[in-house]
């Protein structure tokens, strides 16, 4: 309903209530209850009373002795009428003179009141002869007694009557008189009701109601679009004219708002074709950089092989400074490609990160090793200083963690002319933790003593493609992306990366990241040397001997006497006195640390081992340990050489450094060690499966791929742990039904059933307090792969290719039983056809052959897994070839037909077949195929499939290098 509908129906029920009032108080007679109770009261009652006086005298008393006496009534009943009238004529009487007001009506009632004392004495006379029913008594007074008697009462009632009806008349005209004067103020109040009223209704209708329905019906027209109709002003100040103003302001806006929005759509529809352009730019460009870059890697690979081949030639001076130039230009070159092509990734946002277990002591003194032989060719000083409060195992990407440090460090040799470089690391708690694992904060710094930055190249220097200066590129060389990758890639693990940099002074470039703790627990050494006694000479107060200090108090070594590189050189090396005689634990050997610098003028071994002697060591010679460059240690001259105990290079890595002091110790074997046969990764025999399986050591293992089986085979076998495999999860679940398993490892994708499908299913049919271990082996290696594995049920998992410590790092974990049943693998048993000791290949050593480029056949990699078993690794290499042929061309018969979910899980497969045999090229390209087919883009995995079967036929040439013999599946 309208405003004005409802205004108008308001006013009606006004209007009907008010005419209601008016016909009402016009249809009442007017007399009020006061004025009706004064006539009640005033004339009616004393005529009443006069009445009853009157009746009492002649109708009860006169014809009650006149019926008597004509016998129309017994006598009983005369005399009680007549004794009722003069008992009812007093009170009657009484009543009427107490209202009698005026003084005629005063003199009346005396004079009335003499002849109602006759009448009286006449009715009692009456009585007692109405009593003795004397009919001649009552003939004679009817005669003679009652008339007389009576009637002058009777006249002087029927006076007072008179008097009391003219009063009556009197006081009613007066009521009558009034009420017409109440109706005449009534009618005046009603005429002016009405009048006000419908000055009301007017005046509400003219200038309100009606300006607000006109208000109303404008916005209606706003509101539905209309908003080219005018807004009537309506000349008011008022509110209403106020509302006016406002629905115009609020039109005009409306049509400005509508102008916008059409502008916006034009806007976003130049936006969609302009973000599609880019994304089909963006696409091309990594199609490109995707093609060039396998397509450069493979040429420049061979040069820096050829160049390495060549280096081992004899050259002149000029040559060899023409070849230097020759791999370095190759190394930046690659170092180029890697750069534009990671930049492209994060650009297009496909670099995703792993998140696997590692070791972050490993990582960065690996990244040190790495480099140290550019230090080394400037003489610098590389020092790694990692926080004993480091964890000793965290979940990352530790190739992305590598890839920031290679830069940071890498700029640091490059800018900085002299002095020391150093890495340090430390650990802090995460500043909000929240629920979940626990979540370690660490902080990376590389400080060198370079020609450091402005503010102004501060500002600028983790952009893209930006350097220092416009010099800067062409003295060092670069393309300004690699600060800039760096940026990108701590953002993406949740850090922040940035430098701290005084101009000519040098800089420390810094990057935090947080890290999930696999284990708090700082690194330890295997084995115990905290009663070692050392002698460390030539470590002068600065970053090396900090370092030094770090990893030996970490160790839990505090004998530890430091003497500089002054002392060392004298003729008398003062040693100190161990404090007690050698025990059968080596634990009172001196440890002597022998910091060479050069080969000029340094002691010989032999004379700290006699200065030892001399010092009185307990009866046993100190242990001397060259601490030294790799040049320096590969050119000592052999007299300084005599009487060393084993040699460590710079910079130093922590392991091995406890481990020599194990050894010299007398509580390791160095020459076990040197020789790759530890323990943890050979040398073991695997017990039967009977025996096995009786004490619930038994690992199962499901994985479809045939190259994936036979690298597990491998590592468990050389392990000395029995398994059995199933390929598939249907399989492997009626196997596990046996109940004879003490370990699962399953792959993620299977036929039939994966494994996620098998890890429900073993849970769903455990009984309370029964969990197998289930570890997963993926190499899908991204953000989140632990927690879903987690949440599905799985205990732990493993990325291929699998690394053989971590496997059995988490076997003696989940599987402490088997350790019991393995046993050392004897001198026949590791000499068997296909073992190590095997001689079909007599001149060389297939897996240490330079002439194949590791990027294409990591062959330290396959000597890990088959530990000297080339028969073994060269079949597997061939069948792996021959099978990879066929997925190549089922992918490509997939991709040709659009279905890209069934050519995902071919490549998928040849990528974990390629990882687990070392092809890391062919891996590699396969993994960006498999991720431009969950991204849906066919164009870019149709042009990187194209590159498979080259990069295969590059596989199957390395193969045919290594082994001498052609390999199945390579397209000639």
């Amino acid at each position: 309903m309208t405003i004005r509908a409802r205004f108008h129906l308001i006013f009606a029920i006004i209007a009907v209530l008010i005419l209601t009032l008016a016909l009402g108080t016009m249809s009442v007679s007017g007399l009020s209850r006061e004025q009706v109770e004064r006539i009640h009261h005033g004339a009616l009652v004393p005529s009443l009373d006069l009445k009853t006086v009157s009746d009492a005298y002649t109708t009860a008393a006169i014809v009650s002795a006149v019926r008597v006496r004509v016998g129309d009534m017994p006598w009983d009943q005369g005399e009680a009428a007549v004794r009722r009238a003069k008992d009812a004529a007093g009170p009657a009487w009484e009543r009427y003179t107490a209202h009698v007001k005026t003084q005629a009506e005063r003199e009346i009632v005396r004079s009335a009141q003499d002849h109602m004392d006759e009448a009286n004495t006449a009715l009692e006379e009456l009585i007692d002869i109405l009593g003795a029913q004397d009919i001649a008594g009552l003939t004679a007074f009817i005669a003679r007694d009652m008339y007389p008697s009576v009637n002058p009462l009777l006249m002087a009632i029927q006076e007072l009557t008179a008097m009391q009806d003219r009063y009556g008349e009197s006081i009613y005209a007066d009521a009558l008189e009034q009420v017409e004067a109440q109706r005449m103020r009534l009618a005046v109040l009603m005429t002016a009701a009405v009048a006000m009223f419908l000055l009301a209704y007017y005046t509400l209708r003219n200038r309100v109601v009606g300006p607000l329905a006109t208000m109303t019906d404008a916005m209606s027209a706003v509101a539905g679009g209309q908003l080219d109709r005018d807004i009537p002003s309506l000349g008011k100040r008022d509110e209403i004219g106020a509302l006016a103003a406002a629905l115009a302001r609020f039109r005009d806006n409306a049509r400005q708002l509508r102008d916008d929005q059409r502008r916006l759509r034009e806007l976003a529809g130049e936006l969609r074709d302009a973000r599609d352009r880019a994304e089909e730019a963006t696409r091309a460009k990594s199609s490109f950089l995707a093609m060039m870059s396998h397509e450069i890697r493979t040429p420049m690979n061979g040069v820096v092989a050829m160049a390495e081949m060549m280096d081992q030639t004899e050259l002149t001076g000029d040559q060899r400074g023409m070849l230097d130039i020759v791999r370095a230009s190759s190394d930046s070159l690659l170092t180029i490609i890697n750069d534009i092509l990671d930049f492209s990734k994060i650009e297009a946002g496909r670099l995703e990160l792993e998140a696997i277990e590692l070791s972050l002591v490993d990582v960065v003194e690996g990244t040190a090793e790495i480099l140290a032989g550019r230090a080394e060719e400037k003489g610098l000083e590389l020092v790694v200083d990692i926080d004993p409060a480091v964890p000793s195992r965290l979940v990352g990407d530790p190739v992305r963690l590598r890839q920031v440090l290679l830069n940071l460090v890498g700029n640091a040799i490059k800018f900085t002319e002299r002095g020391s470089i150093v890495v340090t690391v430390a650990a802090s708690p995460a500043p909000d933790p929240g629920p979940g694992p626990d979540i370690s904060l660490l902080r990376f710094a590389v400080r060198d003593g370079g020609i450091g930055l402005t503010p102004a190249q501060r500002d600028t220097l983790f952009r893209p493609f930006q350097q220092a200066d416009s010099s800067t590129s062409r003295q060092y060389g670069g393309t300004g992306l690699g600060l800039a990758i760096c940026r990108h890639l701590c953002t993406l693990m949740g850090g922040s990366i940035g430098v701290e940099s005084v101009h000519g002074e040098g800089s420390t470039f810094w990057f935090e990241v947080p890290l999930t703790v696999a284990s708090w627990a700082p690194p330890a050494p295997s084995i115990d040397i905290r009663d070692a006694r050392l002698v460390a000479v030539g470590f002068d107060d600065g970053p090396e001997r900090d370092a030094l200090a770090a990893m030996l108090a970490a160790a839990g070594v505090e004998d530890v006497r430091w003497l500089g590189h002054d002392q060392g050189h004298g003729h008398d090396h003062d040693l100190g006195r161990p404090s007690g005689p050698v025990d059968a634990d080596g634990g009172g050997r001196v440890v002597i640390l022998w910091r060479a610098v050069t080969g000029d003028g340094t002691p010989s071994a032999g004379r700290f081992v006699a200065d030892g002697a001399a010092a009185g060591t307990g009866g046993s010679d100190p242990a001397v340990v060259l601490v030294a460059s790799r040049t320096l240690a590969s050119t000592l001259a052999e007299e300084h050489r005599a009487g060393l105990f084993g040699t460590l290079t710079l910079p130093l890595r922590r392991a091995r450094l406890w481990y020599v002091i194990a050894a010299a110790l007398g509580r390791a074997s160095l020459e076990r060690r040197d020789r790759a046969t530890d323990s943890a990764t050979s040398g073991w025999q695997p017990p039967s499966l009977e025996e096995a399986r009786e004490a619930g050591a038994l690992v199962l293992v499901a994985e479809d791929n045939a190259t994936n089986q036979a690298v597990i085979r491998r590592m468990l076998s050389q392990g000395g742990y029995a398994f059995e495999i199933a390929s598939n999860g249907v399989e492997a679940l009626k196997l596990h039904a046996t109940g004879h398993y003490g370990l699962l490892l399953t792959d993620f994708h299977m036929p039939e059933m994966d494994g996620f499908a098998l890890t429900s299913a073993i849970r769903d049919g455990e009984a309370e307090g029964v969990r197998l271990p289930i570890v997963a082996l993926t190499a899908d290696a991204l953000p989140g792969t632990e927690q879903r594995c987690l949440d599905a049920g799985m205990d732990a998992y493993l990325t291929k290719p699998v690394d053989s410590r971590r496997l059995f790092d988490l076997l003696e974990r989940f599987l402490p039983q088997a350790s019991a049943l393995r046993r050392r693998a004897t001198l026949a048993e590791t000499a068997k056809p296909g073992m190590a000791g095997s001689t079909r290949h007599p001149p060389a050593d297939p897996m240490a052959n330079p002439l194949v480029d590791p990027l294409v056949l990591n062959l330290a990699f396959l000597a890990d897994i088959f530990a000297g078993a080339t028969e073994q690794a060269e079949a597997l290499l061939r069948g792996f070839i021959g099978g990879a042929r066929g997925m190549i061309d089922e992918s490509g018969t997939a991709l040709a037909a659009g279905d890209l979910a069934g050519a995902r899980e071919t490549v998928h497969a040849l990528k974990g077949g390629a990882h687990s045999i070392g092809a890391t090229r062919l891996g590699q390209l396969a993994g960006d195929l498999q991720d431009a087919l969950d991204g849906g883009d066919g164009d870019t995995a149709a042009l990187l499939h194209s590159l498979l079967a080259m990069t295969l036929d590059e596989l199957a040439d390395a193969a045919e290098t290594a082994f001498a013999v052609p390999a199945e599946g390579a397209t000639r």
